[in-house]
């Protein structure tokens, strides 16, 4: 049996066509059969009937009497079951579903259309967030029907979302276990997810994945459930990243390094190439990962150097000219620290006082150039100041004697002078000032004393 519902055939139709097929062949082979018993049957009784009439019939009659009453019983238990047979085992008993008065199918029992009736209204109730029913009644009824007519469970569900006209088999795109969006079917969803991904991907990604978590489920809900495309479209594009990897061959410029070399002949400003650097080139074969169409994420997987960069020779002069290391050293040794850089009797003390013998030797805080060594009449008595030649500059007053002239070049540690007593002093000490960019700063910042 083939039902039609609604002038489109239930989904066991095509199946139907082919048992129906294959159950004619099967009739019409035993067709066939029948046809060749018969006719040895009335060959048989012609048989029958021309012994009866001949001159053995006295001695061969009974027997043969006998088999001709029994011909109609015996074609009675031959032709009886041949018929029976194919429709016992060619058939079932079942439940016939009835939708009002049109037939749906079978179903082998009624708890079968019960859950799957349970199924469809709880799947269509969710989606909606209503509680949902099918819009028709439905009614069974007990009968045997061809095995090929039973629905199985997708088939019945098929059958009774077609019947109920407003019911389909919807695509549920969900991002992290919310829901973004509603399709009409797995097919529409999965396009609308390729058309993000193609947002972020070329052609030469090799793969392309959602950094969220995307689930696509088919559930039966009402057919307006389904949002538009462009809409759906639209919202997973802006809730969705999109992680690519590709593989990529370059060519890579290898820099070449820079090596210093001291020459102790020249002065500190010396400075003279001895031989250019020559860049290297190397190809490079790289996993790169993108997201959101943006590099990330680089892995070198191979390199191959094709010309190795040489280096860039330097050659500097060490000789002291002045220039300082920008690190200072205390300028005397066996001192007391007597006065810090700071305010006092109304003016500001701006240098430190440390409290040495007379006649302690003073040596240069830095490396630098003498630019003033005489005695200043008062104030600072004999001093001396060393320019550093970077920024710095540094001064040492109240001494008893000077060991150095102006245009002298010192080295870090050298005898500049004796400690003294000399101009605005109540005692023996050395009165030690630096300078920065030529504003007087605490000493205390770059020494401890």
């Amino acid at each position: 049996m083939i039902f039609l519902k609604g002038g489109i055939w239930t989904a066991s139709a095509v199946h139907t066509a082919v048992m129906r097929n294959l159950l004619s062949f099967l009739l019409g082979i035993l067709s066939d059969l029948l046809y060749v018993f018969v006719c040895f049957a009335l060959f048989l009784d012609r048989a029958v009937t021309f012994v009866w009439d001949a001159p053995l019939r006295r001695r061969t009659g009974g027997v043969i009497h006998a088999l001709a009453r029994s011909r109609a019983a015996s074609a009675a238990l031959i032709f009886i079951p041949c018929f029976l047979l194919p429709f016992s085992l060619l058939t079932q008993k079942g439940v016939l579903i009835l939708a009002g008065d049109r037939p749906l199918g079978f179903v082998q029992d009624a708890d079968m259309l019960s859950g799957t009736v349970q199924e469809i209204e709880a799947s269509a109730s969710a989606a909606s967030g209503e509680t949902y029913s099918l819009p028709f009644s439905l009614s069974t009824r007990s009968m045997r029907a061809p095995l090929c007519e039973f629905l199985d469970e997708n088939a019945l569900r098929t059958a009774l979302t077609e019947q109920s006209g407003e019911l389909d088999t919807l695509a549920v795109i969900s991002i992290d276990g919310t829901r973004a969006g509603v399709c009409h079917n797995a097919e529409e969803a999965q396009t609308l997810l390729d058309r993000v991904k193609r947002l972020y991907t070329t052609q030469a990604d090799s793969s392309a994945d959602f950094v969220q978590q995307v689930h696509v489920d088919s559930v039966v809900a009402e057919s307006r459930l389904a949002g538009e495309p462009q809409t759906v479209f639209e919202t997973l594009s802006d809730h969705l990243d999109v992680r690519a990897r590709r593989s990529v061959t370059y060519t890579e410029t290898i820099p070449f390094g820079t090596v210093t070399r001291e020459n102790d002949a020249e002065y500190q400003d010396y400075r003279e190439t001895v031989r250019q650097g020559q860049t290297g080139e190397a190809v490079v074969t790289a996993e790169i990962q993108t997201l959101d169409g943006e590099e990330n994420e680089r892995t070198i997987v191979a390199r191959t150097v094709l010309r190795s960069a040489s280096d860039e020779i330097v050659e500097v002069g060490t000789k002291n000219i002045g220039i300082g290391t920008g690190s200072f050293v205390r300028p005397v040794s066996g001192y007391t620290f007597t006065s810090a850089f700071k305010w006092r009797w109304g003016r500001l003390h701006s240098g430190v006082d440390l409290a040495v013998p007379e006649g302690t030797p003073v040596r240069a805080s830095d490396n630098g150039k003498v630019i003033l060594a005489e005695n200043s009449g008062d104030g600072y008595g004999n001093y001396i100041i060393l320019d550093h030649g970077n920024g710095f500059k540094t001064l040492y007053g109240h001494n008893s004697a000077l060991c150095v002239s102006v245009g002298d070049i010192v080295s870090q540690g050298d005898l500049i002078a004796y400690s003294g007593n000399t101009g605005n002093s109540t005692g023996p000490h050395l009165h030690f000032e630096i300078h920065l960019d030529d504003e007087k700063v605490d000493p205390e910042r770059f020494l401890s004393f």
